[in-house]
């Protein structure tokens, strides 16, 4: 039987780490699925945090020092938040053993109560990753904020929002029939894909995220898959530090 608790205790376990400037607190919301919990692990891990805060459906202790899960009505004090977007209708958006039961998933539904929920409990610093299809990253549909949901959390008052798409390969299905002819042209095209839109693993979009975090400056970024790997590059990750300048 897998122990659900396992990959956090080795996450949370004392290791090289980097030393916390201060007394951060980080929020990760939506750490479900391989890609959610990913993110959590890395979070915890970073030693950039005095303690981890995973959303949950109901606070609960449990029995890792730096880690808590909390509800959103009842966040404690938060500093920076890992926003890990699925989609309702994804039927891998869940862990197969359940490991991830405890932990709240985001999406359209709650996803721009919980932002607001964060930044009330005092966030200002917020990074999400919304795995987007190719055949919407190509053209640059996607390169801006999207939608009224992301419109929405982006007038919030962030000092920095930094939105990360990388490649997703499941979630919402294309259903108008120019997106549909859109997804089986851009399918082909995977074939095809330069490094720098390639599909990462959820390792590496964890990576990527906790890199974001840490990029200089303030504004709103929208980094999509073919900027990516150069949050993984410490040498390139200059090319990804500039805010880009985010219209619908």
């Amino acid at each position: 039987m897998s122990d659900p608790l396992g990959a956090l205790r080795a996450a949370a376990a004392p290791g090289p780490r980097a030393p916390a400037a201060d007394a951060r607190v980080a929020l990760v919301a939506g750490a479900v699925g391989r890609l959610g919990e990913a993110v959590l692990n890395r979070v915890l891990g970073s030693g950039h945090y005095v303690r981890v805060v995973a959303l949950a459906r109901a606070p609960m202790a449990l029995g890792i020092q730096s880690l808590s899960l909390a509800s959103a009505d009842a966040l404690p004090a938060i500093d920076e938040v890992f926003l890990v977007r699925g989609q309702s209708d994804d039927p891998a958006g869940r862990s197969f053993y359940g490991r991830d039961a405890a932990f709240e998933a985001v999406d359209a539904g709650n996803c721009v109560s919980i932002a607001r929920a964060a930044h009330a409990a005092g966030a200002r610093r917020l990074v999400v990753v919304t795995p987007t299809p190719l055949w919407q990253q190509i053209g640059g549909w996607h390169a801006g904020l999207s939608g009224d949901e992301e419109l929405a959390i982006a007038a919030l008052d962030w000092a920095c929002l930094t939105l990360l798409r990388p490649i997703g390969t499941g979630g919402t299905r294309a259903r108008h029939w120019v997106e549909r002819i859109a997804a089986i042209y851009t399918s082909l095209q995977m074939f095809a894909l330069p490094r720098s839109m390639s599909v990462l693993p959820s390792e590496q979009v964890a990576r990527c995220a906790l890199a974001a975090m840490r990029l200089p400056g303030d504004g709103v970024r929208v980094l999509g898959a073919e900027r990516l790997q150069a949050l993984l590059d410490p040498v390139g990750a200059g090319s990804a530090q500039t805010p880009t300048e985010a219209r619908r």
